[in-house]
């Protein structure tokens, strides 16, 4: 129950149903379009040409996702880098101040000590 109403507060639920639109839309285009030519009154040359001119052009399409989903993932692990980096240089500066923090408090505790 607290699994479904987080994942509910945080998206996933929407995620799964559009994933789940996604691949039935696609399934459908498919069978429509396999459907489509092989009962359409053409002959089998024509159709089989028909079949390869669409495998082509699906060929085609799947390495221009594919193309775009790298292009996608080389920015993201770009931007990622770029945060860690900065992410890295901020705790170095939050260490830096830490430590002169600490060094000038235990000068100050050291000065008290030796005045008293």
């Amino acid at each position: 129950m607290f699994r479904e109403i987080k994942e509910a507060l945080d998206g996933t639920n929407k995620k799964k149903a559009r994933k789940k639109v996604a691949a039935g839309l696609t399934f459908g285009a498919l069978i429509g379009a396999v459907s489509g030519l092989l009962f359409a009154p053409k002959s089998g040359k024509e159709t089989r040409a028909d079949i390869k001119t669409g495998a082509e052009i699906g060929a085609e399409k799947a390495r221009e996702a594919a193309h775009k989903a790298a292009d996608i993932t080389k920015e993201k692990v770009n931007e990622a880098k770029c945060k860690a980096e900065e992410l890295k240089k901020s705790v170095r500066k939050s260490k830096d101040i830490a430590q002169d923090a600490a060094a000038d408090i235990t000068e100050e505790m050291t000065e008290d000590t030796e005045e008293k």
